[in-house]
């Protein structure tokens, strides 16, 4: 027997997708502050995550960083001045408070019991890959990097990886509470690489910069 296609079905209803179980809590984010992440701006600047145990930092309230284990994650474009950050790390809380420079990095060092923030010293490495990841208008992601979920994607919050370096590096893009894989692939990075991925749910990354080093699987 035969049956009648579905009219009303679209490319996304069909579009394979991985659905995996998974032990951990869906996350759950809150609408962001427009005017913390000011993208395209003259008066904003990065704050670098770096941590050595699995965390949770919120910027005003909105978490922008998750890790299950250590990490470096960094925020582009947050708007410059003073803010208000919360670390969460085995279930408790602590504040810190960011001073961020209308250019260059700010680092937020989140340690077993440790919890510090200060501005590195120039990168001297002008040629180290960097990977920037946006959202589609409305969507948001877990984003796994080498086996490991680093950040999550908002549309509002862009995400960038300066420090994998060069060589193969397993990216995997899930839907926010990690049950669906959406796109996993490889970067295979080169000295100078400046990528931009753009996610979107049941579709691949469009890929700016040397699009031939994102490899899907």
């Amino acid at each position: 027997m035969v049956h009648a296609q579905n009219p009303h079905r679209t490319a996304r209803d069909t579009h394979p997708v991985h659905r995996e179980t998974n032990m951990y809590s869906p996350v759950r984010l809150l609408v962001p502050a427009m005017c913390l992440f000011c993208a395209g701006t003259a008066w904003a600047g990065t704050v670098r995550v770096e941590t050595t145990v699995a965390t949770e930092v919120r910027m005003a309230g909105v978490p922008v960083v998750k890790t299950y284990s250590a990490g470096t994650v960094s925020l582009p474009d947050v708007a410059a001045g003073e803010h208000a950050f919360e670390v969460f790390r085995f279930g408790k809380a602590r504040s810190i408070s960011v001073e961020v420079p209308e250019t260059g990095t700010v680092r937020l060092m989140v340690g077993e019991d440790s919890l510090s923030t200060d501005t590195p010293p120039p990168n001297p490495s002008t040629n180290a890959p960097v990977v920037r990841l946006k959202a589609t208008t409305g969507q948001r992601f877990s984003i796994l990097v080498d086996g490991k979920r680093s950040a999550l994607l908002h549309a509002d919050r862009p995400l960038m990886f300066d420090h994998l370096g060069p060589g193969t590096h397993a990216l995997e893009v899930r839907s926010i509470d990690n049950l669906t894989v959406w796109s996993r692939g490889t970067l295979n990075l080169q000295p100078g690489d400046e990528l931009e991925l753009v996610v979107a749910e049941g579709r691949l990354p469009e890929v700016f910069g040397r699009a031939e080093a994102w490899r899907p699987k």
